[in-house]
């Protein structure tokens, strides 16, 4: 081995783990974390399945923690001894997911090893790894605790530089890598940044077909193609217990389409409204080269501003929102990918190496195409016709992956310019067009920006107040667009002296990536500040119980739920699973019956839905105020019923619900009545059923009857066939 040869690489990593240490210094040095919600929302929802695994039992398969009861599986499992674990701890440092400094390092070395395969200079391959790894997109996702997300965009880079191996005919390195890169990125549990890899992958493999088609190679552009779907299959298969529960499982799920006939015509996976709810405007995502191009979002704090002063402290609780101009519901951070990249990845367009250049450019693209969601009609036909991609929503989360190709693309320009095959003209005339290009898009912001936001009203009675936001916007926009402007001109001006021999390429590749750095940081650190960082065992510490909780638990029941609305919404609540059995909960896959109930009943007017809370056995419900109200229809663990009534589809049954007595009548669809046709229920006043044993993957309960019952548990349904059994004397 020629170590010398390998220097170079060692320097770069060294260079790489340097940055982010120094951008996550809290986190590196001073053991800090991040707060990331979602990550502690998770943490609540895995209380009960910790609880019993603390008994030392490997960990039940069902918990009643969130949704009145789903598959524990899909929320937490011990971590099994296999084959791919060691292999992806190691890319992690063996760090935890608490740990953003070693994700984010881990992902710059993988995008690193992708752009030397794409054989450019170390240094400028340093350029691309950091414009993937410092970037508003990584920090959004790391504040919001979406770690697994972040662990699965670690493995995409690396899985195209497979990809591009297998090309140059690297069959055993090509397979390999291929076939371990995917067993890890699926390990890691992040299906849908998987898919989007596949789809960069497959506009690689079309591009390859055109090559291949004009130079007469068809032959081994099928040998990359089938080894590549090989290796591929070893890495799904790898993993058939962690495919196989969530295909399973997503079948039920809001995933895998409703049973109603009146949804049919959605027909399997989510409905259009609910998987492009995050879709970014085509306007908006001028963002990607001006950061305030719409406004900002909720994590900025915009001290500095006119507003910001004129508000008292209390006030300003929320104030990013207030800036947001944007379509979507509300944003985190304004996604951006570098007015340096994206002047590179235009260079890199026009001179970079044409057998990548026309992939990454396409493939960045279309990535940001799907971020524009329900405002761009492909993304329709995309829907109803190609496989699975209506199983994904927030479609926002592809600009993670367009980030990837530009700037990849924009390490080829950089590369490009600083090799000497391009004559300086020809790289004189491309430098201009480039500049030019980038600066006029950066122009173009301000025919694009809305001068107006979609959470104005909450100001707007204020005129003056108002006056000042709408102010702040003007300024923080033009702010921007020169900021951008003036990025661009750095790396010009660099690129210009070097052409004309004033500056050696090394120097150059490194001054450039610096500023793109130096571009990035600032945009990054208006949202990562120091006072985002905290102690990592108040972070992880579970919430201390509020006087509601302490309340609840003096009950003895051995089984009740509760729905918590004193902590969020139904479906974004994922605290009370700290203390309670749980109606509230957070979940991406929420099965679908639950949403189609939580939809359509249990709204903003509980009081006339009491009864249908009652049937899931929740006995008490914690008022925004946090208040204690015990329900008054709660009806136990279980009970007999007078009556039962067949109906013929999915939609009756939920429309019975609305005027439904529980105590006395079951509703039951067709489909499920056909075991009871021609049962008569006898009544039986003395008759009882009571639940004596708790367990969530075990419950165990006694009657008495004098006559045949029918017995209704408020549990959530689940497919027998899927493990959902009930058993009557051990029969």
């Amino acid at each position: 081995m020629d170590f010398k040869k390998l220097t170079p690489h060692f320097i770069a990593a060294g260079l790489l783990l340097l940055v982010s240490l120094a951008f996550f210094a809290p986190n590196a040095f001073q053991g800090k974390v991040l707060s990331q919600p979602d990550n502690d929302k998770a943490r609540g929802i895995q209380t009960e399945i910790k609880e019993y695994m603390a008994k030392g039992e490997s960990g039940p398969l069902w918990t009643n923690s969130q949704f009145g009861g789903m598959p524990s599986y899909q929320i937490y499992a011990r971590p099994e001894v296999d084959l791919i674990r060691p292999f992806m701890r190691t890319t992690f440092l063996w760090t935890d997911v608490s740990s953003v400094w070693a994700q984010v390092f881990a992902a710059m070395l993988m995008m690193y090893l992708f752009i030397a395969v794409l054989k450019v200079d170390w240094r400028v391959a340093v350029f691309g790894a950091l414009g993937y790894g410092i970037t508003t997109y990584n920090v959004d996702i790391l504040e919001a605790g979406h770690s697994t997300k972040m662990m699965a965009l670690v493995y995409t880079p690396a899985m195209l530089a497979a990809g591009v191996l297998l090309f140059r005919k690297k069959w055993i390195y090509g397979g390999g890598l291929l076939a371990l890169l995917t067993a890890m990125q699926v390990y890691v549990n992040h299906f849908q940044i998987t898919y989007y890899t596949v789809v960069i992958l497959g506009v690689y493999f079309v591009v390859e077909l055109v090559n291949a088609i004009r130079n007469g190679d068809v032959i081994n552009w099928l040998k990359a193609v089938g080894i590549a779907g090989f290796a591929m299959l070893i890495g799904l298969a790898s993993n058939t217990g962690k495919l196989w529960s969530t295909k399973e499982y997503a079948e039920e799920t809001i995933r895998g389409g409703s049973t109603r006939p009146s949804q049919y015509a959605e027909g399997t996976g989510l409905t259009k409204d609910y998987a492009f709810q995050w879709s970014c405007g085509v306007c908006e995502s001028m963002s990607l080269l001006v950061p305030h191009a719409a406004g900002g979002g909720n994590n900025e704090n915009f001290k500095g501003t006119k507003l910001f002063k004129a508000l008292d402290p209390s006030q300003r609780q929320g104030l990013g929102q207030l800036y947001y101009t944007g379509e979507q519901p509300f944003l985190g951070t304004a996604i951006y990918f570098g007015a340096v990249i994206i002047f590179m990845a235009i260079l890199g367009a026009l001179i970079g190496n044409s057998r990548y250049k026309w992939w990454l450019l396409s493939a960045g693209l279309l990535m940001v195409s799907f971020a524009w969601g329900k405002h761009f009609a492909l993304n329709f036909v995309w829907f109803d016709y190609v496989p699975m991609f209506n199983k994904f929503r927030a479609v926002t989360m592809s600009f993670g992956l367009g980030q990837l190709c530009f700037a990849a693309l924009g390490a080829l320009g950089l590369s490009a310019f600083l090799s000497d095959e391009i004559d300086k003209e020809k790289k004189q005339r491309a430098l201009y067009i480039a500049s030019g290009v980038a600066i006029v898009l950066c122009l173009f912001a301000f025919v694009c920006a809305s001068p107006t936001g979609p959470n104005d009203d909450a100001i707007k009675e204020n005129a003056a107040y108002y006056k000042l936001l709408q102010e702040d916007r003007s300024s923080l926009l033009s702010s921007d667009v020169y900021r951008s402007i003036g990025f661009i001109l750095a790396a010009a001006a660099l690129l210009f002296l070097y052409n004309k021999g004033s500056v050696k390429a090394g120097v150059a590749a490194i001054a450039v990536a610096l500023i793109s750095l130096v571009d990035n940081w600032g945009v990054c650190t208006r949202t990562l500040t120091a006072d985002r960082y905290a102690n990592a065992k108040t972070v992880t510490a579970p919430p201390p119980a509020q006087a509601y909780d302490k309340q609840i638990s003096q009950d003895p029941d051995i089984h009740y739920r509760v729905l918590d609305l004193a902590r969020g919404s139904i479906t974004a609540n994922g605290t009370n699973s700290y203390f309670h059995k749980s109606i509230n909960g957070y979940h991406a896959a929420k099965l679908q019956r639950f949403q189609e109930v939580v939809e359509k009943y249990l709204g903003n007017d509980l009081n006339k839905s009491l009864h249908i809370l009652g049937m899931m056995n929740t006995k008490y419900i914690i008022t925004p105020k946090g208040d204690v109200i015990p329900n008054p229809e709660a009806y136990g663990h279980a009970w007999f019923v007078n009556n039962w009534q067949s109906v013929p589809d999915a939609d009756s049954e939920l429309n019975a619900l609305a005027n439904l007595s529980p105590r006395d009548t079951a509703i039951i669809m067709e489909s499920f009545a056909k075991s009871l046709n021609g049962f008569q229920i006898q009544p039986d006043s003395t008759a009882k059923i009571a639940l004596t044993a708790y367990h969530p993957d075990k419950m165990e309960y006694t009657y008495t009857a004098s006559t045949e019952q029918l017995a209704v548990f408020p549990e959530q349904y689940y497919p027998p066939a899927k493990g959902w059994k009930c058993y009557l004397n051990g029969q």
